[in-house]
């Protein structure tokens, strides 16, 4: 009686141990969406007719968007990610001593980040990443202020990240995800009729929460 009750238990490990793996293995695609606020550790140093400007500055307020993500498992804990959004515009005010001049302009942009993520605890609920790659700045559009002819350049920098899946079931589970960026630009236009060239440190960290789903 004792074996065939222990002879029962190993079995049951063992079908659950295998349906473990199997739901690691079969659902290697997985999407996620939810609402994501980036925050912006912006400074900047400005020329304005090729001579410095001391003290002047920038300031961007935190902006709101929608972020989507797209991953594979290349292995079961291995995974590789892309993660984009809805463009946020992001408005540039004057700050230091350039405060009085007000907003210099507006640019939409899209910030993008392609990492390697290692899942750990993947056959539990709660599964926490973390990760690393590159991070890429696409300017769509500047929009003039008191700067006008306002040009931005795209870049390309680094990112890291943390985050955590919590599982529903085998396919759709929530997340919070966390992402910090290294991206900078370089913005031209005119003030009056002096050119200006702006050299803006704008490192995006997203912060984002939402539904996950896996296939």
């Amino acid at each position: 009686m004792v074996r065939s009750k222990i002879t029962a238990l190993v079995a049951a490990s063992m079908v659950c141990g295998a349906t473990a793996a199997h739901a690691e293995t079969a659902n290697r695609w997985f999407v996620k969406a939810g609402p994501a606020m980036i925050a912006l550790d912006e400074n900047a140093s400005f020329t304005a007719g090729g001579a410095p400007v001391p003290g002047a500055n920038v300031r961007i307020n935190p902006q709101y968007t929608l972020e989507g993500q797209v991953g594979y498992f290349v292995t079961p804990n291995v995974a590789v990610t892309f993660t984009g959004g809805l463009p946020p515009t992001a408005r540039v005010h004057a700050d230091g001593s350039i405060a009085a001049l007000g907003t210099l302009g507006s640019t939409l942009y899209g910030p993008m980040t392609l990492t390697a993520e290692y899942h750990f605890n993947r056959g539990g609920k709660f599964q926490p990443y973390i990760g690393a790659g590159a991070a890429f700045l696409v300017i769509f559009k500047a929009k003039d202020g008191a700067v006008t002819d306002l040009h931005a350049k795209n870049d390309i920098g680094e990112a890291a990240g943390v985050g955590a899946d919590y599982m529903l079931n085998d396919h759709t589970g929530l997340y919070a995800d966390f992402k910090q960026t290294w991206l900078k630009t370089t913005a031209t236009g005119y003030l009056g009729p002096a050119p200006v060239v702006g050299k803006v440190r704008l490192n995006p960290a997203a912060y984002s929460v939402g539904v996950t789903y896996r296939f």
